[in-house]
């Protein structure tokens, strides 16, 4: 069973700060929460951020305004912490929110 990769103090602090913002806007992201506790951190976003789907959880902070504090912004927050792979999903996905706003 492979270890799981500790996330820096910095990035633990970030998810859970967007965690509380999202909750406290009436959305508990529970997939994701559940996928972290059996995965990590690191690798419960890699694997959510490199998926083909656009999740669910990303729709909904788009949707309450929280697009600073989703997943693939900490990816890019916190860039050293993510594969290059990982990276490059989350850079494309905010690319497209952007996009759709503008």
């Amino acid at each position: 069973m492979p270890t799981k990769r500790v996330a820096s103090t910095a990035l633990e602090a970030f998810i859970a700060e967007g965690i509380r913002l999202a909750k406290e806007r009436g959305y508990n992201p529970t997939i994701f929460v559940g996928m972290r506790h059996q995965h990590g951190t690191i690798d419960a976003i890699e694997r959510l951020v490199q998926s083909g789907d656009m999740q669910s959880g990303f729709k909904r902070l788009k949707q309450l305004g929280l697009i600073d504090w989703t997943i693939e912004s900490a990816v890019i927050k916190f860039p050293a912490e993510f594969s290059n792979n990982a990276r490059q999903c989350a850079e494309w996905r905010l690319q497209q929110v952007r996009r759709k706003s503008s």
